[in-house]
């Protein structure tokens, strides 16, 4: 999966897990079939029943089964099974997923937020306002090295799921925001032990450390909280803003999908419905056949 197929590595840490979870299944419901090694297209069914009465979505139960089939692929590769029992599993049905995020005001009053004048505020400033602004993904952020910044020419360049590069635009405020950041990281590297080590890092902790996904997740969280009153909100939520504020403002739906490193359009159609409202508005304002609104 990693060298055929590209895959990020904590995908590939997924489907191990995954593919462990059955094991135990197995070995606990089923301990004949086991010992043998054979199990049946049968066993992959009730192994995603279990969980699905556990409360797993739909989404998951998904890439479960996918976890299954690739196991399956490779034992016939590697001639341990001749066929494969859980190919002709049928995916379950996607549920209907509603992305949650911040309106327009909420975003600007999370950056208008009063943060600390100290390296700390100034780096929580930057690193929200990129997040946001370029709708990265967690990892990506984390991952940001200084060279991936290019101010000249005003983009990022991005190392997305399974190693991929895709540039995202750098906003005129984003770029102020970031270069005054990265004028006290300077400064607060300066004669630090740390510095050989952590001086392509881009958002770094007090002691020169690369921030991890957990820390700006956990920073990041807490800022959400402050700026909206929405409970169910993560650090996914600053990527589909920024999905849903470019719909709602008339980006074509294939410019959003390259920024945002979408393989397949249909991903990127997920935040498209965010947008019905503003176009039943204008086809009631300018349709003839339409019920006209005051």
């Amino acid at each position: 999966m990693q060298v055929a197929e590209g895959l990020a590595k904590n995908t590939i840490i997924a489907y191990g897990s995954d593919c462990r979870s059955f094991v135990k299944f197995l070995k606990n419901k089923f301990d004949d079939v086991y010992e043998s090694g054979r199990p049946a297209a049968n066993h992959g069914r009730l192994f995603l029943i279990e969980l699905k009465k556990m409360g797993l979505k739909q989404v998951s139960l998904g890439r479960k089964l996918d976890s299954l089939k690739k196991l399956g692929d490779y034992l016939i590769e590697i001639k341990k099974w001749k066929s494969n029992p859980f190919r002709d599993l049928p995916y379950p049905r996607p549920e209907h997923y509603r992305p949650e995020y911040i309106t327009p005001e909420e975003a600007l009053g999370l950056l208008s937020e009063e943060f600390r004048g100290d390296f700390l505020g100034i780096r929580d400033r930057a690193m929200l306002d990129t997040f946001y602004s370029c709708g990265l993904r967690l990892s990506e952020l984390s991952g940001m090295d200084i060279k991936d910044i290019q101010f000249k020419d005003r983009h990022i360049r991005i190392i997305g799921k399974g190693s991929k590069y895709r540039i995202v635009p750098l906003g005129q405020k984003t770029a102020e925001s970031l270069n005054g950041y990265l004028n006290h990281r300077s400064e607060k590297l300066k004669n630090s032990k740390m510095e050989a080590q952590s001086n392509q890092a881009v958002f770094i902790n007090n002691r020169g450390e690369r921030l991890t996904s957990r820390s700006i997740a956990r920073i990041v969280k807490s800022y959400l909280l402050k700026a909206s009153e929405k409970n169910k909100l993560s650090t996914h939520s600053l990527r589909h803003s920024f999905a849903t504020h470019l719909l709602e403002a008339g980006a074509n739906l294939r410019a959003v999908q390259q920024m945002l490193g979408h393989s397949s359009l249909r991903t990127t159609q997920k935040y498209a419905h965010t947008t019905t409202g503003r176009l039943i508005a204008v086809y009631k304002r300018a349709h003839p056949r339409a019920e006209k609104t005051k």
